[in-house]
């Protein structure tokens, strides 16, 4: 159970690291969001607001119960006949020709605008200047072109392009530009503004803009819903435009209803013409017959059966006609052109039936191949359909035909039946009761076509709308873009990620030391002491009485000695190492010597680095006499020659390195050195030497055996986590013995703890409570 608390302990204190890492990065964290928010600040003022407008549409759905008297105007194509035509019609809406008559009937192809310095600022009510373009010289290769009108005095004005070219002009007069001829009209009583620019553009483009812009959608199929929304800058023009397409949508509508009655009319007209020559030529004969034989009335013995004969004839009469409509029909259905076919005429109910769905089907292929060709899929596949109707509607018409010539064969021979019972009836009357028979039929067909033509004339008077529509185009109060709320958010997130990324990376490819916590990461060898960041105005050196974080630090260090250094009664050995130069072995050296130093004991210090002596930088006098180097040469030089007392403490004496001289190994190795060790230990409670770095040369290993412990500096935020590894290998291999870290130049904030131990507790020690908190922040 202790493991696992420990375990958890660990994870909370690696958590901390990593959090502290970036936390004590704050500043720049809220210096990036601000920029950022500011910028984001600066594109919603500078931004163009983007406004959704929308209309609705509601379609319905066509009758096809329809009774009694209304029965023929079934053929009215008021509504649509179910869910799946109005999905068909979602591209009718938004096609290129609609499209089109809406620019040119709002002149979208020419914009308006107020030139600001930083955005320009879009018209379209309240415009003092209107332009209309009356033609292009090359309308295929022109696109747009802008100009800025400029001394408009009176009726005259200037017109500049984007290469300062000028147009003299007047206005409600044609103008010849780059791109075509123009006119402008002056609105009175609307202010100009003096950057007024006027940009126009080619219909097309304009058209195909709107095709990417306009946006139509089903909220409700069962409920024959059209949703048609625009998002534009301007919600005057947006809402302008939503309602023309409706307009456009209805009165293409009504001109594909129409289309159908007109073809209609046609055949009406053309057998009208037929039946009325042949009507004529009946009356005449009729006149001619009677004229001539002189006919009155009929014989009175021939009234029974010609009564019965008359009934027979009625319904000859009426099979006839049925049978005139169907060859007349059939001639029209042989025909190899795709045209509409007449409907309503009265025939069966099944292929009356066939010729609508033919004829729907017809016209709206003919509106897909607006916007397709011949080669496309659904086109291909309606041709297939309309052949296959065709065939529907001609083998109606064959059985229909088969059907009325049979009971117009059993009708006649009832007549012949009856026939023989007139016998005595004279020729002429027979005659005479055939030509009759003729103009009755041509009579009824005659006036059966007069009540089409004139059922066919309502319906091509009835302007229904297509579409219903239940919402005129309004626009939304809350812009659709920019969203305020997601850029400001965006920004903040932006802000905060690209530091948090920054140093992310700068972390993840950061191999120093920062901390006690890298060397324990790394090593089982233990940390005495963190030695705080100095700045070059402080002192460097642990003054007598000092209470500065300094001296607090090396008073630390010497504590924690004591748990390592052997107990014994002469002097305890200490050996201060690094692995490379810089990294503030000399001034750990340095001022442990001073702080060891005390009224119970002497401290020495030997500078022991002879390639790179260091030590003298931080004595105020030149230095005199021998040195550590001319002791190892010359065996005749006296200790008492060597030794110095240090002007800071006067409890601490100093060999200085001496010479540097040009084989500082073999002086090293030559037994000396641990002579003079062994000399110096009975005068000595502590024993400093300041060592080279073991990374660059091998002579601090000479040195080791004499140490009773080593102190391994590194520096913080210099050394890198590979010196832990090679210090490691040192102990392994035994070359070094009692080995301890120290970090150098701890600042109070390094590496996520920071350097929080309250150096410098005593007199004249000013805390971090005690400063004001704009000291605080400078601090961080």
């Amino acid at each position: 159970m202790q493991q696992i608390d420990f375990q958890e302990n660990e994870e909370k204190l690696n958590l901390r690291k990593i959090l502290g890492k970036y936390l004590v990065k704050w500043p720049w964290f809220v210096g990036s969001a601000l920029l950022f928010l500011i910028g984001a600040f600066i594109y919603l003022r500078y931004s163009v607001p983007q406004y959704q407008s929308i209309t609705t549409l509601k379609f319905d759905k066509k009758q096809s119960d329809i009774t009694g008297a209304l029965a023929d105007l079934d053929n009215l194509g008021l509504g649509l006949g179910n869910a799946e035509e109005l999905k068909s019609e979602v591209a009718v809406v938004s096609s290129r020709p609609i499209l089109m008559k809406v620019v040119e009937n709002l002149n979208l192809n020419v914009q308006y605008y107020n030139s600001g310095d930083i955005k320009d600022s879009e018209l379209f009510s309240k415009i003092p200047i209107i332009a209309k373009i009356i033609s292009y010289k090359n309308q295929k290769e022109f696109i747009s072109s802008g100009y800025v009108v400029k001394e408009v005095e009176g009726n005259n004005f200037v017109l500049e392009d984007h290469e300062k070219k000028t147009f003299k002009g007047s206005f409600d007069k044609a103008m010849k530009l780059d791109f075509g001829t123009v006119i402008f009209q002056k609105i009175p009583g609307l202010t100009f503004s003096s950057k007024y620019k006027i940009v126009f553009w080619n219909p097309i483009e304009k058209v195909k803009k709107l095709e990417k812009t306009v946006q139509v959608n089903l909220p409700d199929q069962k409920a024959m819903l059209m949703d048609i929304s625009l998002v534009g800058a301007v919600p005057d023009k947006s809402e302008a435009v939503l309602n023309e397409i409706t307009k456009q949508y209805n009165l293409d509508g009504l001109k594909d209803k129409n289309l159908q009655a007109q073809n209609t009319q046609e055949f009406i007209d053309k057998r009208l013409e037929v039946i009325t020559r042949d009507l004529s030529g009946v009356e005449n004969e009729k006149e001619d017959f009677q004229n001539r034989n002189r006919i009155v009335d009929l014989q009175a013995q021939a009234q029974l059966a010609l009564q019965n004969t008359s009934d027979n004839t009625k319904s000859l009469l009426l099979q006839q006609t049925q049978l005139d409509l169907l060859n007349s029909l059939q001639a029209e259905a042989s025909k190899g052109n795709n045209q509409l076919m007449p409907s309503n005429l009265g025939l069966n109910p099944s292929l009356e039936q066939a010729i609508s769905q033919y004829n729907t089907l017809l016209i709206s292929r003919n509106k897909t191949l607006k916007q397709a060709t011949n080669e496309n899929p659904a086109v291909i596949e309606m041709n297939k359909e309309i052949a296959s109707l065709k065939d529907v509607v001609r083998d109606n018409i064959r059985q229909q035909k088969a059907t009325i010539q049979a009971s117009i064969a059993q009708i006649n021979g009832q007549i012949s039946a009856n026939t023989g019972m007139i016998e005595k009836v004279p020729g002429q009357s027979k005659i005479y009761r055939g030509i009759e028979r003729q103009q009755n039929l041509k009579e009824q067909l005659f006036l059966f076509l007069l009540q089409k033509r004139e059922e066919n004339a309502i319906n091509l008077s009835v302007n229904v709308p297509k579409a219903k529509i239940v919402n005129p185009a309004y626009t939304n109060d809350t812009p659709i873009s920019p969203k305020k709320s997601m850029i400001f958010f965006g920004a903040l997130v932006l802000g905060l990620l690209l530091p948090f990324v920054f140093f992310y990376l700068f972390y993840m490819w950061d191999d120093k030391i920062y901390s006690r916590t890298d060397i324990t990461e790394r090593t089982s060898l233990g940390v005495l002491s963190d030695i705080p960041s100095l700045k070059d105005d402080q002192s460097h050196l642990v003054q007598r009485n000092d209470f500065s974080e300094l001296a607090e630090a090396f008073r630390v260090l010497v504590s924690n000695l004591k748990f390592v250094l052997p107990k014994k009664d002469n002097a305890k050995v200490i050996m201060v190492t690094s692995s490379v130069k810089g990294e503030g072995k000399t001034l750990v050296s340095v001022n442990l010597a001073l702080t060891l130093g005390n009224k119970n004991g002497r401290s020495l210090l030997i500078g022991s680095d002879i390639r790179n002596p260091q030590i003298q930088r931080y004595d105020n006098e030149p230095i005199k006499g021998k040195g550590l180097t001319e002791y190892l040469y010359d065996e005749s030089t006296k200790i008492e020659e060597l030794i110095h007392t240090s002007d800071t403490n006067p409890n601490c004496d100093v060999i200085y390195a001496g010479t540097i001289p040009p084989n500082p190994q073999e002086l090293l190795s030559n037994g000396r050195y641990q002579i003079l060790i062994k000399e110096l230990v009975d005068k000595y409670a502590y024993i400093v030497i300041d060592s080279a770095p073991l990374m660059l040369v091998s002579d601090t290993l000479n040195l080791s055996d004499t140490a009773d412990a080593t102190l391994y500096v590194v520096r913080s935020g210099v050394s890198r986590n590979i010196l832990i590894d090679f210090a490691n290998s040192l102990v392994r291999e035994s070359k070094l013995s009692n080995v301890s870290f120290v970090i150098n130049d701890v600042s109070k904030n390094v590496g996520g703890y920071g350097y929080g131990y309250n150096y410098g507790y005593g007199y004249g020690y000013t805390t971090e409570k005690d400063k004001k908190w704009w000291q605080k922040l400078f601090k961080s």
